[in-house]
């Protein structure tokens, strides 16, 4: 009975001894792996501002090819989810929730039966021969046994973290070369006053009608004492080899009545491909063809109509190679 009273002390001392370690043990935990890229941080930020390609080089992908995904939330940015469920690396979700443009992006983890929600952020460091990129995991006010657990946390996701950055590494570097900056935003949306026009596709009659109907516009909106917000700008409603269908427009923050041929449109705002033109407009063409090739590598849907911005005006600056003009282009 003696022996029995000394081993119940003895255990009830090992148990308050283990619950002062936990106790006293940190409410935080913290890991972080770090990889060169030799890539500008745009590049980088576009491959993370999005889960699109996400599985292209996240180390859990593998581990569980049957693994069922779902992307729900805006296509990109803050808000934009994916979430899985799988009997390898179970069911969960991430979210990002911070963006800093060219910097960092932080995502929220949400994992069934587990009731912390850890943060993953990718900071972008751009360094002499590419970007810095650091891969953290945080997590706070962590609890009970949880504590013991996040002791480990380097050993057990820290293989997992150098895999995906090594496979991250290799997609962003084996990026096509586009020769125009491009990127992807999210557009806000406006309205303009434009005149609806079509003709064949031929650039120098496209041209010509274009010049003519913003004559027309900058007139109406003279008289009514109207002052455009931004450039002039092309909605192109129908692309075809033979012909060609579009909208010439200003912005304008008025909600203006048009007058014969001049209507007021709305354009939605969105995800979108921005692509800057430089030199003569003729590059326009080429600019199409490198986003539909950026698009395809990242996995985004072209869809509703593009529009162009004509940031330089021929007329008062004749030297094409000095010409700048955006494209945007909505995906999904």
């Amino acid at each position: 009975m003696k022996a029995i009273k000394i081993v119940g002390i003895i255990l009830m001392i090992l148990a308050t001894v283990v619950l002062i370690t936990i106790y006293l043990l940190p409410d935080n935990a913290h890991m972080e792996r770090k990889i060169l890229i030799e890539s500008q941080p745009e590049a980088v930020y576009t491959e993370l501002i999005s889960f699109r390609t996400f599985n292209e080089w996240s180390p859990w992908a593998t581990k569980d090819p049957l693994a069922e995904y779902l992307w729900d939330g805006p296509v990109i940015g803050v808000g934009a989810r994916i979430s899985w469920k799988s009997t390898v690396v179970g069911n969960g979700s991430m979210q990002i929730v911070e963006v800093m443009e060219n910097r960092k992006v932080v995502n929220l983890m949400k994992f069934d039966e587990y009731e912390s929600d850890p943060t993953a952020a990718f900071i972008l460091n751009p360094v002499v021969g590419g970007t810095e990129v650091v891969w953290t995991y945080d997590e706070s006010d962590v609890q009970g046994l949880a504590k013991i657990f996040m002791l480990g946390i380097d050993g057990f996701l820290g293989e997992d973290y150098e895999q995906g950055l090594l496979a991250l590494k290799e997609r962003v570097e084996s990026a096509p070369d586009f020769d125009f900056p491009m990127n992807l935003r999210t557009i806000a949306p406006f309205q303009y006053l434009g005149i609806r026009d079509s003709t064949v596709n031929d650039p120098a009659l496209v041209s010509s009608m274009m010049a003519q109907n913003y004559g027309e516009l900058v007139t109406y909106m003279s008289i009514r004492g109207v002052e455009a917000t931004g450039n002039p700008l092309a909605v192109f409603t129908d692309f075809g080899y033979a012909d060609l269908s579009f909208i010439c427009g200003y912005p304008v923050a008025d909600p203006l009545s048009g007058s014969g041929r001049i209507e007021l449109f709305s354009q939605d705002g969105g995800p979108a491909i921005v692509l800057n033109c430089q030199g003569g407009y003729e590059n326009l063409d080429k600019g199409y063809d490198q986003i539909m090739e950026f698009a395809a590598f990242y996995n985004y849907d072209l869809v509703d109509d593009p529009w162009e911005e004509y940031i330089t005006d021929p007329e008062t600056n004749p030297d094409t190679a000095t010409w700048t003009a955006n494209i945007y282009y909505p995906v999904q």
